[in-house]
């Protein structure tokens, strides 16, 4: 836990910032979205986007991915991939970073398999899993930031 807290005041002022915003959002959208369902908790989600600290500077595409994952990981709880889109979706807008958030199922499961990710630049940047190919696209959402 102290080598944690060391690496994180070793940060620079931009990235304390963006980690510290995500862990919020992360904690955040595991509560608004069992709670609100996930319209709701986007249009939430895009009203804070709005006054982020983080608005007011220029965080990268590969920065964000950082922040999602490494604020997911520090947390108690488990944090699902919606949970990580919504989240880095959120800190993308705020950066007025173009992205494309994408919501799929898998079509050959027994089970109902959903998938949620966010591409920039072509490349899926959060929720890329070994596996990915399964699923099949059924509603994205581009976002110009």
């Amino acid at each position: 836990m102290r080598a944690r807290l060391r690496e994180c005041r070793a940060l620079p002022r931009g990235q304390k910032l963006l980690l510290c915003e995500a862990v919020v959002l992360i904690a955040a959208s595991k509560v608004l979205l069992a709670v609100a369902g996930l319209e709701d908790a986007e249009r939430y989600f895009g009203t804070a986007a709005q006054f982020l600290p983080c608005h007011r500077q220029s965080a990268s595409p590969e920065s964000v991915r950082w922040a999602v994952l490494t604020a997911g990981s520090c947390l108690p709880g488990t944090y699902d991939c919606l949970d990580r889109a919504l989240t880095g979706s959120t800190l993308l807008v705020a950066n007025d970073l173009p992205h494309r958030l994408r919501f799929g199922v898998d079509p050959q499961s027994d089970t109902f398999e959903a998938h949620a990710w966010i591409e920039s630049n072509g490349d899926v940047l959060i929720g890329d899993i070994d596996d990915f190919g399964r699923f099949r696209t059924l509603t994205e959402r581009e976002v110009r930031g």
